[in-house]
């Protein structure tokens, strides 16, 4: 939790996907976060 909740900032890489998503990463290499299109969440959200 600290990893993302915590004071540190995240490191870009260097160069967007192929998609134009951003990646980030936390500082001790935990976690990567992507940005997604809204189109995307759309798609990856559970049907209710």
């Amino acid at each position: 939790m600290m990893a993302i909740c915590g004071n540190d900032a995240f490191r870009e890489l260097s160069s967007p996907g192929k998609s134009g998503s951003f990646f980030y990463l936390t500082q001790d290499d935990s976690f990567m976060i992507k940005t997604v299109k809204k189109s995307e969440v759309k798609v990856s959200l559970p049907f209710h």
